[in-house]
């Protein structure tokens, strides 16, 4: 069963594993904190940091580079059990540019945990945590080159919104949104 858990010192030694895969697999490393980590070796990770940026991030105290796109941020760590298989990103209050090129959910399946319908019901729990939020309608974006969204958003009954080809990786970006009953 897939849960969402907020992150803890208790997972500090199944997170340092799942990066430890993730590096040696290769990207896409989503969300942002797993991109962080990947680039640096194990020996410097500072899972504390990680902790401090998750802290950070639900507060509203985000990187200068997210503070266009939105307000505030919940990381979760998915598991399927006792197991880690991913970290997910809800994100709160989309400005403009965000509405336009991330959307409100990120989501990252570790390498040897994909392609067994584990994102699809990670981001089913993470609608189900904007439902709780009161949020009317989701956005989820994606990179066009990226094959595994369009088919998660496609079974969710998502809309096309729009693209845009975006400014910092000049990449086109494909936009979808949700009703929320």
């Amino acid at each position: 069963m897939i849960k969402l858990v907020k992150p803890s010192l208790e997972h500090k030694d199944k997170y340092i594993e799942m990066i430890k895969e993730w590096q040696s697999f290769g990207g896409p490393y989503v969300p942002c904190i797993i991109d962080y980590d990947c680039s640096r070796s194990i020996e410097e990770l500072d899972y504390n940091a990680v902790l401090e940026v998750v802290d950070n991030y639900n507060k509203g105290n985000v990187f200068d580079y997210d503070i266009d796109y939105f307000e505030s941020s919940d990381f979760y760590f998915i598991f399927d059990e006792d197991e880690l298989i991913g970290m997910g990103e809800i994100r709160h209050n989309l400005k403009p540019l965000g509405i336009q090129t991330i959307g409100h959910i990120a989501c990252g399946i570790r390498p040897s945990k994909r392609q067994k319908g584990y994102a699809l019901k990670a981001i089913e729990c993470m609608i189900d945590k904007l439902k709780e939020d009161n949020i009317k309608e989701v956005v989820i974006c994606h990179y066009s080159e990226n094959m595994i969204t369009p088919k998660i958003i496609q079974k969710l009954n998502f809309q096309f919104r729009d693209s845009v080809i975006s400014k910092v990786s000049k990449k086109e970006i494909k936009c979808y949104t949700k009703k929320l009953k």
